[in-house]
């Protein structure tokens, strides 16, 4: 199988539904409220459209099938801003990386990280470092995010309030 990568574009979007789905019901699979609400797909789309395609700070890079056109990979980024308080200078964040099941251990996952650092490293961004969120008990995740070079710098604890 061979597949190209490339920034999406806006006629990407519905197809682009698809593999969110999946990667929001994969991360559901670790934490229920990861589920989607009524009208996700077009908010969804709405901040596709105006946020990540052709922006500055956001972007979406594809991986798309050559024999089939098919899209069997995304991967979202955006550039967080300077910290008001600690010297959290600008940075990169990948709020989102999904491969469809029959096509992962084919390297398409790392191609897409690929782009993404080197969306980050360029101009006009030149990020210093960027990270990427793993769900607690995803460890086949953190393997693959360790094997590609990132180290685990944070661990977000959460408490409901309605427990003492």
């Amino acid at each position: 199988m061979t597949y190209d990568v490339r920034q999406a574009t806006l006629d990407d979007g519905e197809e682009l539904l698809d593999l969110w789905h999946g990667f929001t019901d994969h991360l559901s699979k670790y934490d229920d409220r990861y589920r989607h609400k009524e009208d996700a797909d077009d908010r969804w789309l709405q901040y596709f459209e105006n946020q990540l395609v052709d922006s500055k700070y956001g972007m979406v890079v594809v991986a798309e099938d050559e024999e089939t056109g098919e899209l069997i990979g995304a991967l979202e980024g955006r550039v967080m801003g300077d910290h008001p308080i600690f010297r959290l200078e600008d940075h990169g964040y990948i709020n989102g990386h999904y491969v469809e099941p029959e096509h992962q251990g084919k390297g398409v996952g790392k191609a897409l990280l690929d782009e993404a650092h080197d969306w980050f490293a360029g101009s006009p961004h030149e990020v210093d470092f960027y990270r990427i969120d793993v769900m607690e008990g995803d460890d086949d995740a953190a393997q693959v995010y360790e094997e590609f070079g990132f180290e685990p710098v944070e661990h977000v604890y959460e408490k409901s309030t309605e427990e003492r």
